[in-house]
């Protein structure tokens, strides 16, 4: 009897298995005003394309993942802090309360058909693992949400040091899967998940969308993906 060739599926977070969200934007937004101070939502989204690590994929950072992927973070937040004008004394309880808020999984909603796809996917034969650029505690929201029986491993950005479309990040992924002679990445966005995943061999579906990738197919809802995979 021949070997049962390995079949993985590498998973998007925000935008394929939740619905989109600016979660950061509105944590942020949400903290200035928690502690009594109005900065325009304009100006909160041009600072965090620059603090962000996501938003700056040629930048790798492998010295300062997990805990202190947070600090590199809030010393961005404190420098715009203080360039707002905000007491110095404020900036470490609004640091602790945006981190606050991006851990409250209620703020993330999953797309009605994702369980159902990841179940219907394991049921075929394909492992489901993540990968996301995204904060450290990725894994804990995802359980959260009632899909941590579905995913066999995460591989988070912020816990290594190199986003998507970076090849690291997905060398990362198939290694941690063990190299799989089948690999798909699944996402929505055109350059992290479709252009990254093709540079590293996989072949890829592009998901909520009808149009305008390089994608070797595009899907406009999950449910639509286990008929490709047979």
């Amino acid at each position: 009897m021949g070997e049962i060739m390995k079949k993985v599926l590498f998973w998007d977070f925000d935008g394929t298995i939740i619905y989109p969200n600016e979660s950061f934007l509105d944590a942020l937004d949400r903290t200035v005003r928690e502690f009594g101070v109005e900065i325009e939502r304009e100006k909160i989204r041009q600072f965090l394309h620059t603090a962000c690590t996501w938003y700056i994929p040629e930048v790798s950072y492998p010295n300062e993942i997990g805990e202190r992927w947070w600090e590199s973070l809030f010393g961005k937040f404190m420098s715009f802090f203080r360039e707002c004008g905000i007491p110095e004394s404020n900036w470490t309880q609004m640091n602790g309360y945006f981190k606050g808020c991006i851990l409250d999984f209620g703020g993330y909603h999953l797309y009605k058909d994702a369980k159902e796809v990841l179940g219907k996917c394991r049921e075929m034969g394909y492992e489901n693992f993540m990968i996301s650029n995204n904060f450290p505690e990725l894994a804990d929201i995802v359980k959260a949400l009632g899909l941590g029986n579905y995913f066999k491993d995460y591989i988070v950005s912020s816990e290594i040091g190199y986003e998507k479309p970076r090849s690291e990040i997905f060398q990362q992924a198939l290694k941690k899967a063990g190299f799989p002679e089948v690999s798909y990445m699944i996402g929505d966005n055109p350059i992290a998940d479709i252009q990254g995943g093709r540079d590293a061999g996989m072949r890829t579906i592009l998901v909520h969308a009808a149009v305008g990738s390089e994608a070797d197919w595009i899907c406009e809802k999950l449910i639509d993906i286990p008929a490709l995979l047979q």
